[in-house]
């Protein structure tokens, strides 16, 4: 699998020039499932910290630019429904995003998140009089 972001032959670059992170799309509280990837130029590692629906931690690792640093994003699903902020912290050493070890995290681990974030935006279900 080619992991680099950009052809290096193209730029006139080679392996060792580009910073080399871990990334992960998205992981639930320290378990993430991790790989290695070339950031391009002027991007940096970094390691992103949040909250789901303000009860689950959330993170994700990567490459950024640099001015994306230190900034707080949201996800919206609709007008005051917030699914989930978070804040990018950078750093500029190969992978100095470095994920904990995964620890052996169950199914049922995996799904709370999901449904944690349906019941959120559908509300609790109604009462039986």
């Amino acid at each position: 699998i080619d992991t680099h972001p950009i052809s290096l032959s193209k730029v006139g670059l080679e392996e060792e020039d580009l910073l080399e992170c871990f990334r992960c799309d998205l992981g639930f509280w320290d378990a993430c499932y991790t790989t290695r990837v070339y950031c391009s130029p002027g991007e940096r590692c970094f390691t992103g910290r949040g909250k789901a629906v303000d009860l689950l931690d959330v993170k994700t690792l990567g490459c950024v630019k640099t001015e994306e640093c230190s900034a707080k994003t949201s996800l919206e699903l609709y007008p005051n429904a917030t699914l989930y902020t978070m804040t990018k912290h950078c750093c500029d050493t190969a992978f100095c995003n470095a994920a904990r070890p995964a620890r052996p995290v169950g199914l049922c681990s995996y799904l709370t998140g999901p449904a944690l974030g349906l019941w959120y935006l559908t509300g609790p279900p109604p009462r039986l009089h």
